[in-house]
């Protein structure tokens, strides 16, 4: 019971402050979802984090990494790092590492900076998907693409940069999570997708859609425990890789933004309100009002 609450402690903490810019009350202004939304003893909450700076940054391009493990990627199923993937995402400008232990006091003071940093909290089954989005959509997006040392230039008009996560549990209280870039494009379509709904029966739904471009070849996976956090960024090039599009944004007459992705995972088993009785257990409890801070 212990560890589920300090687990739970941590999930809600650092990450939570820069919703309220008080660092005094950071867990009480903590974006979690409500208990009810996601139950069963696979429950993975995502802490998802995005810190802007203007362009060119010494923190978020030099400061940040000699305090960061790089050496952390590996492809699915592959035991051992992989620097052939590693190698692959700096081509294409992203630039991904581990930061454990305490935070350093800069990335803490963004973390907790109302005005440099937005956050949510992703509540979910560990092997599901979800989507995280990379700064605003681009009317038009240009970008150099380096595969098998080919380089070729892809070009795209009404543009969103996404990253699709997957979490799985990996034992003794690790958390495995799979990144793989996405580039949607053009006008949305309407398009129509079988469904399942509750009965096991088969339906066909609408859905408005975009074209998108996945780079499977690029995705990579990194294990991490509570008290670590992932960080993703891009490798400054001359702004004309992928990974510089989804983590710089340029607006006309307006200076470039940098921005940093901060993640943390945690796994809560979270058992049916049914099941709690009239009095649920503490860190539960302590859940609850976490969770009641702020609705999405």
């Amino acid at each position: 019971m212990r560890r589920c609450l300090v687990l739970i402690a941590l999930a809600a903490g650092a990450l939570g402050g820069c919703l309220g810019g008080n660092k005094d009350r950071t867990t009480t202004r903590s974006s979690g979802p409500s208990l009810a939304g996601v139950v069963g003893e696979d429950v993975i909450y995502l802490d998802v984090a995005f810190l802007a700076r203007t362009f060119g940054d010494p923190f978020l391009n030099h400061e940040l990494w000699s305090e960061a493990d790089e050496e952390v990627i590996h492809i699915e199923n592959e035991p051992a790092v992989s620097l052939e993937r590693k190698t692959a995402l700096e081509k294409n400008g992203f630039r991904v590492g581990q930061v454990g232990g305490l935070l350093p006091s800069k990335l803490q003071d963004l973390l907790t900076s109302e005005r440099s940093c937005q956050t949510r909290r992703i509540q979910l089954h560990a092997g599901h998907e979800t989507v995280l989005t990379c700064g605003p959509p681009c009317p038009h997006c240009q970008y150099r693409l380096v595969h098998d040392d080919r380089s070729t230039i892809r070009e795209f008009e009404k543009v969103q940069c996404q990253l699709t996560v997957v979490p799985t549990l990996a034992g003794e209280d690790r958390i495995r999570l799979r990144f793989t870039p996405h580039i949607k494009h053009g006008e949305m379509e309407t398009v129509f997708v079988p469904l399942r709904d509750a009965d096991g029966v088969f339906r066909w739904d609408r859905q408005e859609q975009q074209a998108e471009e996945a780079y499977p070849w690029l995705s990579w996976t990194l294990t991490v425990v509570p008290n670590e956090y992932v960080v993703l960024g891009a490798l400054i090039d001359n702004g004309d890789t992928l990974g510089e599009q989804f983590f710089l944004t340029r607006e006309k007459e307006q200076p470039i933004v940098q921005r940093l992705l901060v993640l943390r995972a945690t796994h809560v088993p979270t058992p049916l309100q049914e099941n709690l009785g009239r009095c649920p257990p503490i860190a539960l409890r302590a859940n609850l009002l976490t969770a009641r801070g702020r609705s999405e």
